[in-house]
């Protein structure tokens, strides 16, 4: 493989990467789930951008929420939580 395949192969991997990073989900009122939807999909973001509806959406508000780093903050806190308790 030579250097151009090469740094083009990396230019692709760090671009799924960061397409991966960037995905987040937006809530908003369920009665307005079907018009942020069509935003998203108009923009050509659907990719990396979930929406679903929340009762608990404040009205007229849209949450934005990086479900990828809660996880990995639930996963660093159940970690910390199990070595404090290791015999």
């Amino acid at each position: 493989m030579n250097d151009d395949m090469r740094r083009m192969l990396e230019a692709i991997r760090f671009f799924n990467l960061v397409r991966e990073e960037s995905k987040r989900t937006i809530f908003c009122e369920p009665h307005r789930l079907d018009q942020v939807r069509a935003v998203i999909d108009q923009a050509g973001a659907a990719d990396i951008l979930t929406v679903r509806s929340s009762r608990s959406c404040p009205e007229g508000k849209l949450l934005v929420i990086d479900e990828g780093a809660l996880e990995a903050q639930e996963r660093e806190w159940q970690q910390g939580f199990l070595k404090q308790w290791r015999l």
